[in-house]
């Protein structure tokens, strides 16, 4: 997110700076009152005014090459070069001293043409080697052309002639910093604030150099002193915020942006470092309108269209995000970085040896690219390739050893691994590195909690709700949060849902408990469950999400009830049902459904295709096929069905109700005239499960941690029977289990 800035403001433009250093040498003759007043308007940027006042003195005299030396650099300031040159080529012919060359050269350097003005600085030092102008201008030049040593030697012969030459201390600074010089360059910019405490470009650029030392509050001090010189300066103000991001400071970063912007509307690489500000606040809506002001300025923006996909990323626009990355490479296909972000785009699409490709570009370009390296192994994770995954990880972290994001994607390799003590061992180490990395410990309370360890996994698990960017990240209230110790006798608590579905069907149980605590329980849930929590055992106040809360003195996420309640797995309150479907929706059902002739079976093969983890979960419709020869009447409890399911489902014995299913009351109803129900890890298990209805669960390897291992019932569930993959990704292997069972039952 770097921004490039013009370094030698105080010296680049010599052509700039002719008239005032030669206000003393013309005036004489006729023309003299002409000339005053043409230098004057020059001097206070009235080109015009001074054009006319230099084309009447010309009128007299045409073969003045004084007069017509500021004319021509006049000419050059009102944006006609080519009329300029001409005139300063034709002062040159009838006075060839080293000024005129000199504001011939900075012409030429201006326009694009740097080794033709190197000719014109050279003629002039030939006729005066040490006019300091001429080799301020000749070292300039030099630095934009990147001669970075030739330059510096250019600055040093200036200051020999005239060391406190402020343009000459600045810009050589400028040219040490270049050559990574460091504190030469400090040494050099001190040395120009000591002739002109209030330099602004000499504070400026200090700032450059102690952000790049990594001496960030002196750097930020610097900056400071550079807008009390010019308060609202953009470029400045662009600057210090760049400082900010760099110390994390992302909130008077963006501030610092947004002020150069209002000063500056069309800065385009304020704007951009705003966006990115944006992107990192997780404030991706705004960050995306940023990045269109961009690139309605430089349609080629790649950056802006690069960090406008970040934000679609956030925003889970996927087919969006990956539109921006390719407009960004069709422009700058080399960039590792797009490259990188790319194949992020398309694994989250689950276009998974695309992203592999897009990684493996980004590799062949720069194979020491860290992230490339660990995105690959996340994408080898999800193709079940752990063996690959893991090189691709220690490749990641060969080149970046402490960086604690590899150590948390090499536990995640273990733990798919089973390899619970290793994975343990990377988390740890991860945490160690970076002890507020909240995926870290939300992974290890996973780990925790899958085998069962209940102490360290509640207490672990409570990271969940403090990392910002996270999909439980907690809400905050002006009440306090309720950890299980405070007396709730006659006090009202707000418990409100903060997962999916499955999750306020599992923790809901937890209001009875509250309720033994004398607690008055308000119970906030998605709209899909608000009618079917009304039914809970305990008596609580269920409001809808969105609608108006009432008082209450504490609050609790949902999923902190075991943590406050210290649950383990002998106290978990597993008494079941403690959901009830409505006896009138029974009723509509059974008339739906129609005369029982065979045991009925309800089918849930696939959750919500945004869950993280839903690729290992769900399974295509294609995969259950071996079931639908059992002598069963199968009912679908899906809402809704993938597009690749539909043509399956049509031609399968499935009965299916679609828009029948108007929410979970309606799916707890038709549950209840079920005799088993198979789901995969999704509501529909927890529902059966909350209603106490038989319910076949069939868990991925590795399992989400309530399911814990190597066990074939749920401490949460006493109706549930798990089936496990015996290998990550083999569905085939549960299918035929289930099969048996089934045959067994029929």
């Amino acid at each position: 997110m770097d921004v490039e800035h013009s370094e030698g403001a105080e010296g680049g433009q010599t052509v700039a700076h002719a008239v005032a250093e030669r206000g003393s040498r013309f005036g004489s003759g006729s023309s003299t009152a002409s000339l005053s007043r043409a230098r004057e308007w020059h001097l206070q940027g009235r080109f015009d005014d001074a054009a006319r006042e230099y084309e009447a003195v010309l009128a007299r005299e045409p073969d003045r090459a004084d007069v017509l030396q500021l004319y021509g650099v006049v000419q050059y300031h009102r944006g006609l070069p080519a009329v300029a040159e001409t005139l300063l080529r034709r002062a040159v012919s009838l006075a060839p001293g080293p000024m005129v060359l000199t504001d011939l050269g900075a012409l030429l350097a201006g326009t694009g043409r740097p080794d033709e003005a190197l000719k014109e600085f050279e003629a002039a030092l030939r006729i005066d080697p040490r006019h300091v102008q001429t080799l301020v201008a000749l070292a300039n030049t030099q630095l934009e052309m990147g001669r970075f040593e030739d330059a510096l030697r250019a600055y040093d012969r200036a200051l020999d002639v005239s060391p406190q030459a402020l343009d000459a201390l600045t810009n050589r600074g400028s040219a040490l910093r270049a050559l990574r010089r460091y504190m030469e360059a400090l040494e050099t910019y001190d040395g120009a604030l000591s002739v002109d405490p209030h330099s602004f470009v000499a504070y400026y650029n200090r700032g450059h150099v102690l952000r790049e030392l990594g001496r960030h509050a002196e750097a930020l001090h610097s900056y400071d002193r550079a807008l009390a010189i010019q308060p609202g300066n953009p470029a400045m103000l662009s600057a210090r915020g760049q400082t900010l991001v760099d110390v994390g400071r992302l909130n008077e970063a963006l501030a610092s942006f947004n002020e150069a912007v209002a000063s500056q509307p069309d800065f385009v690489e304020a704007l951009y470092n705003s966006a990115v500000a944006l992107e990192r606040l997780r404030r991706p809506s705004e960050a995306i309108g940023r990045c269109e002001r961009v690139l309605a300025l430089e349609s080629q923006h790649t950056r802006a269209m690069a960090c406008r996909g970040n934000a679609l990323l956030q925003l889970k626009q996927y087919d969006a995000a990956l539109s921006s990355y390719g407009g960004a490479l069709q422009i700058d296909a080399g960039s590792v970085e797009i490259l990188c972000n790319q194949g992020t785009a398309l694994r989250y699409l689950g276009q998974y040896e695309e992203a592999l490709q897009s990684y493996d570009a980004a590799l062949a370009i720069n194979s020491g690219f860290a992230e490339a390296w660990g995105n690959r192994g996340n994408v080898l994770l999800d193709l079940h390739r752990h063996e690959e995954a893991m090189n691709a990880i220690d490749r990641a972290m060969a080149i970046r050893p402490d960086h604690p994001m590899y150590w948390f994607n090499r536990g995640n390799v273990l733990h798919a691994m089973a390899r619970p003590d290793a994975a343990l061992q990377a988390y740890d180490r991860a945490i160690t590195l970076d002890p507020g990395y909240a995926g870290a410990h939300f992974a290890r309370a996973s780990l925790h909690l899958v085998q069962g360890d209940f102490t360290r996994g509640w207490a672990e698990y409570e990271w969940r709700i403090q990392d910002p960017g996270g999909e439980q990240r907690g809400r905050v209230f002006k009440e306090p949060l309720w950890q299980g110790h405070e007396s709730l006798d006659g006090r009202t608590i707000l418990v409100h849902a903060e997962q999916g579905f499955g999750d306020t069907l599992q923790f809901s149980r937890y209001a009875e408990l509250l309720r033994a605590r004398g607690a008055n329980v308000v119970l906030e849930v998605q709209p899909a469950l608000g009618s079917l929590m009304a039914s809970l055992r305990s008596v609580v106040q269920v409001v809808v999400a969105g609608e108006p809360l009432p008082q209450f003195d504490f609050h609790c996420p949902l999923l902190s009830l075991p943590f406050a309640f210290q649950t383990d797995l002998h106290s978990i309150p597993n008494q079941t049902p403690y959901l009830y479907s409505d006896a009138a929706l029974v009723e509509r059902w059974e008339a739906l459904l129609g005369p029982k002739q065979r045991r009925r079976v309800g089918l849930a093969w696939s959750g919500n295709p945004a869950h993280l983890n839903d690729r290992h979960r769900s399974i295509p419709l294609s995969t259950l096929m071996p079931l639908l020869e059992m002598d069963v009447e199968w009912i679908s409890l899906q809402k809704g069905v993938r597009e690749q399911d539909l043509a399956v489902l049509d031609g399968s014995p499935i009965r299916s109700f679609g828009d029948e299913i108007r929410d979970f009351s309606d799916t707890a109803a038709l549950v209840q005239l079920l005799d088993l129900v198979i789901s995969v890890d999704t509501s529909a298990a927890h529902l059966a499960g909350a209603l106490n209805r038989p319910v076949w669960v069939l868990l991925p390897e590795p399992p989400e941690w309530r399911w814990m291992r190597d066990r074939e019932d749920s401490p949460w569930y006493p109706s549930a029977r798990l089936f496990r993959q015996s290998t990550p990704g083999d569905w085939r292997g549960v299918v035929d289990k289930v099969r048996t069972a089934i045959g067994n039952l029929v």
